[in-house]
């Protein structure tokens, strides 16, 4: 059985001569959550679109539960619920209200989802408060409550806490978390705070100009980011023969011609130097590294740092 909610092959969105997502290949692990990370204008929105059937791929293919999106999609997206945009509420209208619009409208079989959805994100039933009195916090619960109102399986969410205050952005973050923790949900969401993606995210796909620089595990990506010896030496190359040779050590990175970073902290600098000097390399640095997850962003992106 395919492991992969989500999968993309070659994904590609281009308006005229500007490729809004390029040659996209992302995997959304069942039960995870994972956080697609990129500036406005990355193509984390496209990309979702994509996968929603709102906008047709160039080029490439969109696979949900191991099947073809194409050819599909009235029995895989109603297992799906979606954000993309702020849903259009009633201001005049009560939260419960609101929903039973949207249920009515849905044809939502199940006569209790309005009260189970409300509930299920910490919004009273049958409150009297309309929707225009409602925190920004309290209006995002009731856009996922919409989302959640026919049990999917799947969420997709783009910029699922844009907007909100810290009291808003902490309780949409645990609220996501309890959906996939406890309720089995597997979650797609996009962001531009780096911050947010960091502490609720499973698994991180960086994007950047529509390509995907990064993907991998946040456990994986916070080694990388974090810790490291960066060695600055005249040839990478035999740098990393004597690492794999002397050392069996296969966890680094060389960046280009004189620049690689080991990963890990347990082996002897002293003597990593000592190899490479033996060896005729000049190392004309070698130090150990604290790199915050701002920083790797920067360094994979080649560019500015992300809020």
């Amino acid at each position: 059985m395919n492991e992969f909610i989500i999968e993309t092959r070659h994904l590609t969105k281009q308006y005229g001569t500007q490729k809004s997502v390029a040659d996209l290949n992302i995997h959304v692990r069942k039960g995870r959550i994972y956080g697609l990370l990129g500036r406005n204008g990355a193509g984390k929105t496209t990309t979702m679109k994509m996968l929603l059937s709102l906008a047709d791929p160039t080029e490439g293919e969109v696979f949900l539960w191991g099947r073809p999106l194409h050819g599909n999609e009235k029995k895989l997206l109603p297992r799906i619920g979606s954000m993309i945009e702020s849903p259009g509420f009633y201001p005049n209208l009560t939260g419960t209200e609101n929903l039973r619009i949207f249920a009515a409208l849905r044809g939502v079989p199940n006569t209790h989802a309005v009260q189970d959805a409300l509930e299920l994100v910490g919004l009273p039933y049958k409150d009297k408060k309309l929707f225009s009195q409602y925190s920004l916090g309290m209006k995002q619960r009731l856009a996922i409550a919409l989302v959640v109102m026919h049990d999917p399986e799947l969420l997709i969410l783009d910029e699922p806490i844009n907007g909100l205050d810290p009291i808003g952005i902490a309780e949409v973050r645990a609220f996501l978390r309890e959906l996939c923790d406890r309720k089995g949900k597997t979650i797609l969401l996009s962001s531009h705070i780096l911050s947010e993606i960091a502490l609720l995210s499973d698994d991180i796909g960086i994007i950047d100009q529509g390509v995907l620089l990064e993907e991998e595990s946040f456990s994986e990506l916070e080694k990388k980011s974090k810790r490291h010896i960066h060695f600055i030496v005249s040839n990478t190359a035999q740098a990393a023969r004597i690492l794999e040779s002397r050392f069996h050590e296969t966890h680094f990175t060389v960046q280009d011609d004189h620049s690689i970073l080991l990963y890990n902290l347990d082996l002897s600098v002293g003597k990593i130097v000592a190899a490479y000097v033996a060896d005729g390399l000049e190392v004309s640095e070698a130090h150990t590294c604290e790199e915050t997850l701002e920083d790797y962003f920067k360094r994979v992106t080649g560019g500015e740092g992300i809020a």
